[in-house]
């Protein structure tokens, strides 16, 4: 298990002032009763070099990233072990199917209120950032924006594999599917781009289980799974959608940057061919000065033959 302390880091490393002020230095010009005070005086406040701030204090949303980054890598735990409960639990012959399902829907429910805790503490930082300076600000939003990525990214591979299994269990219980099936590719074959997918095909599982009005216990029971685990897949895409616009804003700052670096290349480019040219011109200063002093030099001879006195 590992941790990702990048953004508290740069957050430190960037709040760290690297030029503390300077003190103000004691001078001899006090009584002799304070001589003892002057002297402590002296020894704190001689040496710069040594003065240590300790009134610069992380920012009261550094610590989101730690609580988003331990729910985060609780979900992971979680997930593998809801996973492997789910490839057991569609096995043919399998026999303990009543703690199993309480087991996945516990799982199921814990994941899915840890999501909701992912969210509710990315969204506070935004109220914390509120009277903050703007670097600080921009810092806080930066490390907004990347927490949001990566809760993103695991709401999608989480609600992937649910939905994957909600159609397996669709598979097992012989009921039709929800969707109807056709020659054109599936509508849920990149699940990760388009959450409305799952969305859609969990709200069809909700009316199909609905409408059932089979006597069947192991039937009703399987049929109550599905449900519950199409309600966490909507959940989810809620989450998702939400964490996807904070996403979308820092794609746009993204752009915004790739711009700038585009409009450098081009000024870069233009400032090159200038500095040719200029250097071109002071080239060919420099041979005229040359020409016009041996022109100089010419017309001088020339004056010195034409007075210069016969013999």
């Amino acid at each position: 298990m590992w941790r990702d302390r990048t953004n508290l880091y740069i957050s430190y490393r960037q709040s760290y002032s690297h030029h503390p002020a300077k003190r103000p230095r004691f001078t001899d010009s006090t009584s002799a009763l304070s001589a003892p005070d002057d002297d402590r005086r002296g020894l704190l406040t001689d040496t710069e070099d040594a003065v240590i701030e300790m009134d610069l204090l992380p920012p009261r949303w550094a610590d989101v990233s730690d609580e988003v980054s331990d729910l985060l890598a609780s979900i992971a735990r979680k997930s593998a072990l809801l996973e492997r409960l789910h490839n057991k639990h569609i096995l043919p012959g399998f026999d303990d199917s009543a703690s199993a399902e309480g087991e996945i829907e516990r799982l199921t429910g814990e994941i899915t209120a840890d999501f909701r805790s992912c969210q509710d503490r990315i969204r506070d930082v935004g109220k914390m950032l509120k009277g903050c300076g703007k670097s600080e600000e921009a810092m806080g939003r930066n490390i907004q924006m990347s927490l949001a990525q990566r809760v993103q990214d695991a709401s999608t591979l989480f609600r992937k594999k649910q939905s994957a299994y909600l159609k397996k269990l669709r598979g097992i219980s012989g009921t039709i599917s929800p969707m109807p099936r056709s020659d054109s590719p599936s509508p849920y074959a990149d699940l990760a781009a388009d959450p409305s997918a799952d969305v859609s095909y969990s709200q069809h599982a909700l009316q199909t289980s609905a409408t059932l009005t089979s006597n069947d216990a192991a039937i009703m029971q399987r049929e109550r799974e599905i449900t519950d685990i199409a309600k966490g897949i909507i959940e989810l895409a809620d989450i998702f959608k939400e964490l996807q616009t904070m996403v979308i804003d820092q794609g746009t700052m993204l752009d915004r940057i790739d711009y700038n670096v585009e409009q450098l290349t081009v000024n870069v480019k233009e400032a090159d061919r200038e500095m040719t040219v200029a250097s071109g011109y002071q080239r060919k200063t420099t041979k005229r000065k040359i020409i016009f002093l041996l022109f100089l030099i010419i017309l001088g001879v020339i004056i010195l033959l034409v007075i210069k006195p016969k013999k």
